[in-house]
């Protein structure tokens, strides 16, 4: 019995990620993280099964800050601001988390998976402002603090379509 070792086809190319794509990736992970967190801890305070106070746990702890000295609104409950959790939570968070995975292996489902991603998330982001700045700007105490946290979350979307329509040879669609 003979074993034999074929090479590896030399037709494939393999491509670096750039430095920005790694940035970009790595924004899209850290938005996952913070966006799904937070959402699901207000969601769990909407239903009653965590309570936001100085001696709660630490996700308790900042919910209780932020509320007290950024945006009263957050130590509210409504079924408005429930539903955008409902949608941050379950549907961006995950999308949030699974583009970074397509980015940073370069998949060819990257492309697809992230204008759903850019979409959604400038979408989301969109009505949050305009629905934020009409209702609710009366109750953010720290306004400096308030619109920086929230620019990122309009200008990563157009930066994610951006990439995948300019360099979109980066992810490859096999041709097997």
């Amino acid at each position: 019995m003979d074993a034999t070792v074929t090479a590896p086809p030399t037709n494939v190319a393999t491509t670096k990620r750039p430095i920005w794509l790694s940035i970009l990736a790595v924004l899209y992970l850290i938005l996952g993280i913070v966006t799904f967190l937070p959402q699901f801890y207000y969601l769990l305070y909407f239903v009653g099964l965590v309570t936001p106070s100085p001696h709660a746990d630490i996700l308790g702890q900042i919910w209780y800050w932020y509320g007290h000295n950024i945006d009263t609104a957050a130590l509210k409950t409504d079924s408005g601001t429930a539903t955008g959790a409902i949608e941050d939570a379950f549907m961006l968070g995950p999308l949030y988390i699974t583009t970074f995975f397509g980015l940073w292996g370069l998949r060819p489902w990257a492309r697809t998976i992230g204008f759903i991603t850019a979409g959604g998330g400038f979408y989301a982001i969109m009505y949050f402002i305009l629905t934020y700045s009409i209702d609710h700007v009366a109750s953010v105490k720290d306004l400096l603090f308030f619109w920086p946290t929230i620019l990122p979350y309009a200008a990563l979307p157009v930066w994610l379509a951006t990439a995948l329509i300019v360099r979109r040879k980066l992810f490859p669609i096999p041709t097997d």
